[in-house]
């Protein structure tokens, strides 16, 4: 059977042969994209809402990609070219047959034979799971080898319901597999479910085998959020004094996924758990800010996601925060969402008090303040305005800008998503093509992320060593933004991320901070959007020859 080729979506594999044209024209519209959104929608936040709310999903799952895919086969190799010299030439085929259909019966049978691009040298009668689009004239992917066991969970996962815990109840067997493709094709699978199918999977969790690979020190960090978060469904009061254990031992390996680990406590204990946390997180000056942001991650889960802790013990210890004044930006939305309006005149204070460091919280004062359904609050909005009047109409810009930071869904925090992405990246060092899938996009693995300000605090970076190298590829970078002083601010010195999400209700803006929106509006989004549409007719007429033919 004759193969043409074209790029593959199979995530483990890469493509035989590409169109050039096409190829390049697809390319220049991604990039063209890719500076539109990164201009024009730099302080948006999308959020997965459902997933599992500590847990990443790494790659594309088995069932994406068949779902994606027209054809899936196991073929056996019959024979390998032969090298080629030339380098222009066109990759060498391998003949291959096709030993049974997984998917596609309607296109191809067992027995029929075709050719493919085959990377490295395997013996003749080796098996590769081969997957393929577009019907009659297949273009094959990469074949990946692959065993029985690989083939057989294929088969069975197409007939899987397409959500639930009966769903998820098969999967959970393949945790930890000696089959690490298995295993990790498993985790994603729990990764992207919604919250809800795991409280549904309650009664067939595994406790014992959970709490046993908690315990394992060499676990990924990603993976132990996730059994965290299940432990957190199914535990009782034996594994809440496992927990506890390891709040209270300090050791940095035993808090990995620190925000999952606070939350599951939190779910098995109740109230009766928030002292701890408070306590050893909240009121310790001595916490460095990635912990902090730990602790409050925790709580906004119980605040908005659930009904365990009761909202006003949740809310007072939020307010802890507000007694660091370099991290009390990062709880005053969650004040403004949970209508706590007691703190009003504090944050007033803490405004008036504000220095060159801690400058960012006007503007989250601001947006708290128009939240505030209080009279006295537009009022204090007018005072304060006549302190710093680019604060306030910071504050408008970003109201008019962004979704609302009182948006129950806003709840995830950037440096946290931050360490997953770190952790993800540290985790899979190593694997090979076979061994694993691909990575996802950047904006489909890390979209919750939203621009943050440097923490003055001191941090450990034990936890965040790697930042800078994991941020390089994608969007779930944190674009850190340094401290100005408020008489004469500067682009970068606009807050940013939780702490600059606007208030859906609020009187209408003066006149002069119209105009100013206006304007930054304009630089922000139609300029770029401009530029990058320019750019991609540039790059299309390139590519496609157009532009070569009328200098020439």
């Amino acid at each position: 059977m004759a193969a043409s080729t074209t790029q593959s979506l199979h995530p483990r594999s890469r493509p035989c042969s590409v169109a050039p044209v096409w190829t390049a024209t697809w390319r220049s519209l991604v990039v063209a994209l890719f500076l539109s959104i990164s201009f024009s929608a730099i302080n948006s936040q999308t959020v997965f809402a459902g997933a599992c709310p500590f847990c990443q999903a790494i790659n594309l799952t088995f069932a994406e990609q068949l779902d994606s895919k027209d054809v899936a086969i196991v073929a056996r190799l019959l024979k390998l070219p032969k090298p080629v010299s030339d380098p222009d030439a066109d990759l060498p085929k391998a003949a291959m047959e096709i030993s049974k259909v997984l998917k596609g019966s309607e296109y191809v049978k067992e027995g029929m034979q075709f050719n493919v691009v085959v990377v490295g040298t395997y013996p003749i009668g080796q098996e590769f799971l081969v997957m393929g689009v577009d019907p009659p004239g297949i273009s094959w992917t990469t074949p990946m080898k692959a065993s029985e066991r690989v083939f057989k969970y294929l088969e069975t996962i197409q007939s899987l319901p397409k959500s639930g815990a009966d769903r998820l109840v098969f999967f959970q067997g393949y945790f930890e597999d000696k089959e690490s493709v298995l295993a990790f094709d498993a985790y994603d699978e729990f990764a992207k479910a919604p919250y809800e199918d795991l409280i549904a999977l309650k009664d067939r969790m595994q406790k014992d085998k959970l709490v046993q690979w908690i315990k394992d020190p060499e676990l990924s960090h990603n993976r132990r959020r996730l059994y965290l978060t299940m432990l957190g469904v199914c535990g009782g009061a034996d594994e809440a004094k496992v927990l506890e254990s390891f709040i209270e031992s300090g050791d940095r390996r035993q808090q990995a996924g620190l925000d999952a680990l606070l939350a599951s406590y939190l779910t098995l204990k109740g109230a009766d758990g928030l002292p701890l946390i408070v306590d050893t997180f909240l009121k310790n000056k001595e916490t460095e800010y990635v912990d902090v942001l730990a602790a409050v991650s925790a709580l906004r889960f119980h605040g908005t996601e659930v009904d365990i802790v009761p909202k006003e013990d949740i809310v007072a210890a939020v307010r802890h925060v507000l007694d660091r004044p370099r991290m009390a930006d990062m709880v005053i939305p969650d004040l403004a969402r949970w209508k706590d309006w007691s703190v009003m005149e504090r944050l007033v204070k803490m405004f008036k008090e504000t220095d060159d460091e801690t400058n960012w919280l006007r503007v989250p004062v601001i947006t708290y303040l128009r939240e505030c359904p209080k009279p006295e609050a537009q009022a204090y909005i007018e005072e304060l305005a006549k302190i710093d009047p680019d604060a306030v109409t910071r504050a408008d810009f970003f109201s008019q800008s962004l979704d609302g930071f009182g948006d129950e869904d806003d709840s995830d925090d950037d440096l946290i998503e931050d360490q997953q992405a770190d952790e993800t990246e540290n985790s899979s060092e190593g694997e090979t093509q076979e061994q694993l899938p691909e990575k996802v996009s950047a904006t489909q693995t890390s979209a919750k992320h939203t621009v943050r300000r440097v923490p003055t605090e001191p941090v450990d970076t034990s936890e965040i060593a790697q930042t800078s190298a994991a941020n390089s590829f994608d969007s779930s970078s944190v674009a850190t933004i340094a401290p100005s002083t408020a008489a004469n601010p500067s682009p970068d010195a606009l807050p940013t991320g939780p702490v600059a999400q606007s208030i859906a209700t609020q009187p209408p803006a003066p006149v002069a901070t119209v105009q100013v929106t206006r304007k930054l509006t304009l630089s922000i989004i139609f300029v770029p959007m401009a530029v990058s549409g320019l750019l991609f007719v540039v790059l299309w007429s390139v590519v496609s020859g157009w532009f070569e033919r009328l200098i020439f």
